[in-house]
């Protein structure tokens, strides 16, 4: 493997003669400088906390006695470029409820399975979400350090399983945005086309919306990102509450345009009687709404105090299926089967239509320009310089080559916007595709590796501070793995049997949310690349 070459700023105090090695490390050397960064905030956290007992627990789960420093000269340096870390766990917390966007894609959810499976399914999720963001916090703190630090969790993957995974990671996080984006970009021009008494042609204005938003998107660097991320959640909160004030009889014209469906009695069911295609549409679209756990590296890697993170994990989560609950199950009560997606374009109320679609639109705008820029950023660092060697964004031809990257993502977000034109058919694809493996299998499998990376080197036989070279810890592939198992057997059989269960599932949304596309094109006005307005 290639190793990564990083300039440094480098301080560091050793009796031995031996340079810091700053590029890619072995994995006893990774592991030793995170045991170190571990042991220091387990300290911290373990003098002032009155739950000590789970404070203790992680850290057995994390700690290897072979990696324990014989003396206190071995070198140490830290890459102040690649760790800065400021973020207290509360402000963490804030960010990650940046995904109560979803909460607009449960009404129609429950609408197609009813109440018990609905709020079933959303309990599931959750739990599965923090079983899986709990794995990455786990992952991020038994691998990172000031000398070592973590930035992704594609870096992750190249630590569990190298280059090749590392990329099968980046390229599922950018079909996830590329097709959420486009996602995001039907919903606010739909939100933006209510506004007006005539319809004007309707890929004509995602051509001019999704231009704008590539516009904006393409400055090459965003200030105070977590900042704006908090502006929209709040705004989102209030947005929700205020629409839950208005839904009463249902806007029979876009659940015709939208749903397929004529106006008819308001019913509601316990568990709803709908094709199969439906149910796992519903179910695509709950996991969809909480698979946010992938980028909690990312997140992590700006704390002060990374251990924290499972404080920010729990309270924004529960805030969100607090609130994914309370919304659905109101929404799906006064809509019945007429619950819309997103559930704002249910509302009969035309003043209150477009006003809360006003804020919808801008909400989007925020969320869209985001994934634009963190996509592009995405594709420029990871695949063009595999192509163009030695490329350097401040040169004229890296910032014409930056510019290109973001004109092919917003073409490719709009040919998929306009080809497809509906917000739930869109999500369930995307869940299915990308998100559920990235959630609810890649991050299990993970654990398990790492798990029994971390047991063989529990039996270093001795772990040399100058050289930064192990003793016992390279074996055979068998030898590893049996080692592994014998002390993880039932995390392991279990996390295989849910991460099969998972892949099974996701083929079946594939299935579903395609089935589900040929019926809106069969019963709304949608139609790829044209004129028609689909609301």
């Amino acid at each position: 493997m290639k190793e990564d070459k990083v300039i440094v700023d480098v301080e560091y105090h050793s009796t031995h003669s031996v340079e810091p090695v700053v590029g890619e490390p072995s994995i006893a050397a990774r592991l030793f400088y995170a045991q170190r960064s571990l042991e220091r905030q387990y300290e911290e956290v373990r003098s002032d906390s009155s739950i000590g007992w789970w404070h203790d627990w992680v850290h057995s789960t994390l700690h290897i006695k072979a990696l324990k420093p014989k003396t206190d000269s071995y070198q140490t340096w830290k890459n102040e470029k690649l760790a800065i870390r400021s973020s207290h766990w509360l402000a963490c917390a804030g960010l990650l409820t940046s995904e109560i966007m979803g909460a607009t894609l449960i009404p129609n959810s429950y609408s197609l399975v009813g109440y018990v499976p609905g709020n079933l399914i959303l309990v599931v999720c959750f739990f599965l979400t923090l079983m899986a963001g709990g794995i990455c916090w786990w992952l991020f703190l038994l691998f990172d350090s000031p000398e070592y630090p973590v930035k992704s969790f594609s870096e992750i993957a190249k630590i569990l399983g190298g280059e090749t995974w590392a990329q099968i990671v980046i390229f599922l996080q950018v079909i996830a945005m590329l097709l959420t984006g486009a996602n995001i970009a039907i919903s606010s021009l739909e939100s933006m086309v209510i506004l007006q008494d005539a319809r004007y042609c309707w890929t004509g204005l995602l051509v001019a919306l999704c231009a704008a938003l590539g516009v904006v998107s393409s400055l090459k660097t965003f200030s105070n990102v977590g900042k704006f991320c908090l502006v929209v959640s709040a705004i989102n909160y209030v947005n929700l509450f205020v629409q839950m004030g208005y839904f009463g009889e249902p806007n029979w014209a876009n659940a015709k345009n939208l749903l397929g469906l004529d106006k008819d009695t308001i019913v509601t069911y316990v568990v709803a009687p709908q094709s199969l295609v439906n149910k796992l549409v519903a179910v695509s679209n709950i996991s969809y709404v909480f698979a946010g756990s992938v980028v909690f590296p990312e997140i992590i890697s700006e704390m002060k105090r990374p251990w924290d993170f499972w404080k920010s994990m729990i309270a924004a989560q529960s805030a969100i299926v607090c609130i994914y609950l309370i919304y659905g199950n109101y929404v799906y009560t006064k809509q019945g089967q007429f619950s819309n997606s997103p559930s704002v374009f249910g509302l009969s109320n035309m003043t209150a239509l477009k006003g809360l679609s006003v804020i919808t639109f801008v909400v989007g705008v925020f969320q869209a320009v985001f994934y634009g820029h963190v996509n592009t950023k995405i594709i420029y660092k990871n695949y063009l310089p595999r192509i163009f060697h030695d490329l350097d964004i401040r040169s004229k031809k890296g910032q014409l080559l930056w510019y290109v990257s973001t004109a092919i993502v917003w073409a490719i977000i709009y040919i998929v916007a306009t080809g497809v034109p509906n917000v739930a058919s869109i999500s369930a694809f995307t869940s299915a595709l990308t998100m559920i493996p990235l959630t609810y299998v890649i991050p299990f499998w993970f654990y398990i590796w790492a798990a029994f990376m971390k047991t063989n080197a529990e039996l270093i036989e001795d772990y040399n501070e100058a050289t930064m070279e192990a003793t016992g810890y390279q074996r055979p592939f068998m030898a590893f793995v049996k080692n592994g198992f014998r002390k993880h057997g039932f995390i392991t059989v279990f996390y295989v049997c849910l991460t099969f269960a998972s892949l099974s599932f996701a083929c079946l949304g594939l299935y579903g949310s395609v089935e589900y596309m040929k019926a809106i094109f069969a019963t709304t006005p949608a139609t790829s690349f044209s004129c028609t307005s689909p609301i």
